[in-house]
């Protein structure tokens, strides 16, 4: 039901009302209220997980796995390293500072995730002129002053991924000490329910209202004086709508300000046109399938609508194995073979697409969600935005050498294609000694948010302590990816990026439970839950088991 102008006001007077109690919650409360969401998302997980399975419409079991991950369980990690950050009270370990690269190993941490998460680490990179102390000393926002003033934060949930509302809210009650009026997006507006339950510790002591809304009450909301912040999670064009009031030209983009009619302080982030850079090697066939499964996953995943979800794969022109790796991505597209359209408009953007014959439908005509492959030179447009579907784009890259095609791809994705919240680079034997000067030059010449190497760029938005954002610096009037960042459950006050590593492959036995291609991911990200918010060693053996059986 979408609350009237006077339920919105009389919610945030609610609101208003308990901003000061929050903002002096002891650290101890708040603990004990983190504890209680993760019992209550325990509780509720298996019908949160099976419920935005059945509204997706999500055509076999093993894929119901992603509705978990990118749910109860991606709440739960992220909750409990911040109540590690919120019981830390000895700062950072120097010992996991490299000064020359300016990075902070943020994971793993713990020595089970190890084993639940092999060959992945991740660390976070800043600044050249900061040092260690400068970092450990300008971290925790609010949490490292006294005398903070009550806040009120408005966050616009997305609508694709379920653990995003949960998360953004998260971050800003425990960065900021902010109350929290959450607006569900009218695609899974189902969801209400289900965090009124999880939330409850913080609603009934009203810290949090979460309510439905459509287009009327979201501007209402957005305009509204009784919000000191607004945190989106959308479209770059809501943006522009909520800051500027219309959605502003190519023009307006270019110029160096813009008044604005919104002057209200927002933080967002808003997707991606993501890049796949594949690096030059000696790759066998089973490798070349193993990278294909990998990039198909990474488009696949959720029916695409992600805003990290891949949009052109960067190929190598000339490369020996670069038609051999497209025949691949095309063969598990085909594979696959299906997916279900659940957002709004995207099965007219397909249908539109096919119309213009720049396009190649990779899986059978009878399919409910055509797959869709193209070379991005015949469709230039999609460089400059996400085509929102399950649409892939190739583009092919000239070079002289593996280091020059690593200057030549990197020139290509910072300066020719839209946003920059996330990239992917695989690089084989990027541990080598031989790799390090091309595996730096990436991590640090790239300027996305996140950088990862030889993994899909979403596992970053898992990780918790690695923030999750556009690169810093975008314009207000030439937003890309967005201002600010979440996650971060370090509350690091600078952070250039984040860095995802895996290994080039992780098994030759089976794929990883995230990929599409695994037909367990569903029991596996089940039991991985369950063990998380319990740590009880039988839900850790039902883990164990269902990766084997």
């Amino acid at each position: 039901m979408n609350p009237s102008k006077i339920d919105i006001d009389r919610n945030i007077s609610k609101l208003r009302v308990n901003s000061s109690e929050f903002l002096n919650l002891d650290k101890e409360n708040l603990i004990t209220m983190l504890d209680e969401t993760i019992n209550n998302i325990k509780t509720i997980s298996y019908y949160w997980a099976t419920l935005a399975s059945e509204k997706k419409g999500i055509l076999n079991k093993s894929k119901e796995g992603e509705e978990w991950i990118g749910g109860p369980f991606a709440c739960i990690f992220a909750i409990q390293y911040f109540k590690d950050s919120l019981m830390n009270e000895d700062g950072l370990d120097k010992s996991k500072f490299n000064d020359s690269s300016k990075s902070y190993k943020a994971f793993p941490t713990k020595n089970i995730e190890k084993l639940l998460f092999p060959f992945l680490e991740g660390e976070v990179r800043f600044g050249k002129n900061l040092s260690f102390e400068q970092i450990n000393e300008y971290r925790g926002f609010a949490n490292r002053f006294k005398n903070n003033k009550p806040k009120i934060t408005l966050v616009l949930g997305a609508g694709n991924v379920s653990s995003i509302p949960v998360l953004d809210a998260l971050y800003h009650m425990i960065a900021y000490k902010s109350v929290i009026y959450m607006k569900l997006n009218p695609v899974n507006d189902y969801l209400l329910p289900i965090f009124t339950q999880i939330f409850e510790p913080f609603i009934s002591r009203g810290f949090m209202i979460i309510t439905e809304g459509d287009m009327e009450a979201s501007e209402y909301l957005t305009q509204h004086d009784g919000f000191h912040q607004t945190h989106l999670t959308g479209s770059n064009f809501t943006y522009e709508n909520i800051v500027y009031g219309r959605i502003l030209d190519d023009r307006e983009r270019s110029l160096k300000t813009l008044p604005k009619v919104n002057k209200k302080p927002i933080t967002t982030e808003l997707g991606n046109v993501t890049p796949i850079i594949v690096h030059p090697g000696n790759w066998s066939r089973s490798e070349i399938k193993h990278q294909a499964r990998k990039i198909v996953t990474a488009k696949l995943n959720n029916s695409g609508f992600n805003c990290i979800a891949a949009q052109v794969v960067v190929l190598p022109k000339g490369w020996k194995h670069t038609q051999k790796l497209k025949d691949e991505i095309c063969f598990y597209l085909k594979k696959v073979g299906d997916t279900t359209s659940y957002y709004p408009g995207s099965s007219e953007t397909l249908k539109d697409l096919i119309e213009t014959d720049n396009y190649e439908q990779i899986n059978n005509l009878s399919c409910n969600t055509p797959f869709l492959v193209s070379d991005l030179d015949l469709e230039k447009e999609y460089a400059n935005k996400e085509v929102w579907s399950t649409a892939l784009y190739f583009k092919e890259i000239s070079f002289s050498s593996y280091e020059n095609y690593a200057l030549n791809s990197i020139d290509y994705v910072n300066n020719e294609l839209w946003g920059n919240l996330g990239v992917t680079v695989l690089i084989k034997n990027h541990k080598k000694k031989t790799n390090d000067v091309i595996l730096n030059t990436y991590i640090e010449e790239l300027k996305y948010g996140t950088v990862a190497i030889n993994e899909w760029s979403a596992l970053g938005f898992v990780i918790p302590t690695l923030p999750w954002g556009g690169y810093p610096g975008n314009k207000d009037n030439d937003i890309q990816s967005g201002q600010g960042y979440v996650h971060n459950s370090l509350l690091f006050e600078s952070p250039q990026k984040g860095v995802v590593y895996s290994k080039f492959r992780l098994s030759l036995l089976i794929d990883p439970p995230w990929f599409v291609t695994n037909n367990k991911a569903h029991k596996i990200f089940k039991y991985l839950t369950y063990y998380q918010a319990t740590n009880s060693k039988i839900n850790l053996i039902k883990l164990v088991f269902s990766t084997l059986i």
